[in-house]
């Protein structure tokens, strides 16, 4: 973790989430990030594979970081089956980030229990007004929800932001400007929401010179979508 937050901020990034995925994640590790000069925009777990139990406890470990941490937002999945369970879950995790004062986000996936924002709105929604969306740009493409008016009209409820290339039909994460996105509807989409927080790439299979990549998914990432937010 300590190469990749220095190479994130020797790039030029400003922010990171806090994903506790990685097995070095700590308080002293998040802090490490703010002295590069990186904000952390949230602590996140989504462990879509994982037992329920372990769920929840690391669902409880990212509340706990975030509130020691004055991180203001946590982000969470959902697994691939048992919504019945994972609505309890969601509903005690968003007591808890209330108590913690912590704003609370859902990521939708295709194939999970939150496969789409139609699962957003019947299962998270109902939890109250500060249950939020990790808005994933590339998995709302993939559901043919990728449009200004949609994403317009989740308004308060984007908390967190996923930015991606997508290719329709395939659910890859590509370096921004790769597949079939229309990202002028994605900026429309945020301006009318109002969304002001940091835009975090979320890539994977990342080549051995992943310093040169992230350096260039950042760039072309400006390039396409930051004459649509000015």
């Amino acid at each position: 973790m300590d190469e990749v937050l220095t190479g994130l901020a020797e790039t030029g990034y400003g922010a990171v989430e806090f994903c506790l995925e990685h097995p070095e994640a700590s308080r002293e590790k998040l802090f490490q990030a703010r002295e590069l000069g990186l904000e952390v925009s949230a602590v996140s777990y989504h462990g879509k594979n994982d037992h329920s139990k372990t769920r929840m406890n690391m669902g409880k470990r990212v509340i706990e970081l975030a509130e020691t941490c004055s991180v203001r937002t946590a982000v969470f999945g959902s697994p691939l089956t048992g919504e019945p369970e994972f609505s309890l879950q969601a509903q005690t995790l968003y007591t808890l980030c209330l108590e913690a004062g912590v704003k609370p986000c859902w990521e939708t996936e295709p194939d999970t229990v939150l496969d789409s924002l139609e699962d957003f709105q019947r299962l998270i929604v109902p939890l109250g007004p500060d249950a939020g969306l990790n808005l994933d740009a590339g998995h709302l493409h993939l559901q043919g929800n990728l449009r200004r008016g949609t994403i317009g009209s989740l308004g308060s409820r984007i908390h967190h932001v996923h930015l991606e290339g997508m290719q329709k039909g395939e659910h890859r994460h590509l370096l921004p400007g790769s597949g079939d996105m229309n990202w002028e509807e994605l900026a429309e989409g945020l301006r009318i929401a109002q969304f002001r927080g940091p835009l975090i790439i979320d890539l994977f299979e990342l080549p051995a010179d992943w310093i040169s990549y992230i350096s260039y998914a950042k760039e072309v990432l400006c390039r396409i979508i930051g004459c649509y937010l000015l």
